[in-house]
């Protein structure tokens, strides 16, 4: 059973401003609390790039290649799990609003190996807060 995400903020600045940062996966540990270090593979942010990202989950470590689908920058970027212990997706839209932009990931994970899917119905929950919390971090980070 394959968990659904999405989640949301506004934060006072620009979409280029934000996706400087969003999009960017060297700065990715500063506010994605599950990812302890990323290893850029294929340096354009185009469709095909990729990064493995090490990452820490309710105390698991695990790495996970992602590949980039589709991106319109600073608007969007879309990427899918390509290697790791869950199959899924994730996609950043970041839209001009009159507060300044608002931020929305929406994703799809369907755990396996470490985590059985039987078990994905309830660390949904938990997901959601914590992409709450991280895209948060991003707004403190992005709005200085």
């Amino acid at each position: 059973m394959p968990m659904h995400l999405h989640v949301e903020v506004t934060i006072a600045a620009s979409p280029a401003d934000i996706a400087a940062v969003l999009f960017d996966p060297s700065r990715e540990p500063e506010w994605a609390s599950a990812v302890e270090s990323v290893e850029i593979l294929d340096n354009a942010l185009r469709p095909g790039a990729r990064v493995r990202r090490q990452l820490r989950v309710a105390g698991v470590d695990a790495t996970v290649t992602t590949e980039v689908e589709s991106v319109h920058f600073p608007h969007v970027l879309a990427m899918r799990i390509v290697d790791g212990p869950v199959t899924g997706s994730v996609r950043y839209d970041v839209l001009r609003t009159a507060e300044g932009s608002l931020v929305r990931l929406r994703g799809m994970a369907e755990p396996g190996g470490v985590v059985l899917s039987a078990q994905a119905a309830m660390l949904e929950g938990p997901a959601q807060t914590l992409l709450r919390q991280d895209l948060e971090r991003l707004k403190q980070i992005v709005e200085g």
